[in-house]
């Protein structure tokens, strides 16, 4: 007897679906905290970090419809990646900039 076979019940899609949602709609959210912050103080990095979470929220909203979404997509990774690079690009140039 395989040993995974007793997990199965816990990688059920339905659960899949619910927990990948639920981390969609917290991105969102966080999207719209930073956008608040950012209507309130007009920092650069507030808006970097809105754009980030709504990609990722996106992103995530995307991989719901995806028939397997536990597996891999060439396609999730690199709009992860650009973001990511988004972010910390913006991270630096806040750091780095001369007032």
């Amino acid at each position: 007897m395989n040993p995974y076979d007793q997990l199965a019940p816990l990688t059920h899609p339905i659960l899949d679906v619910f927990l990948i949602g639920f981390v969609c709609a917290t991105c969102l959210v966080s999207a719209l905290f930073f956008l608040r912050f950012w209507r309130s103080t007009r920092d650069a990095l507030f808006m970097a970090f809105t754009i980030f979470f709504a990609i990722e929220g996106a992103n995530e909203a995307y991989v719901i419809t995806l028939p397997h979404p536990n597996e891999g997509s060439i396609a999730v990774t690199v709009i992860r990646l650009l973001a990511s690079v988004g972010i910390l690009g913006a991270i630096l140039w806040k750091n780095l900039a001369r007032d």
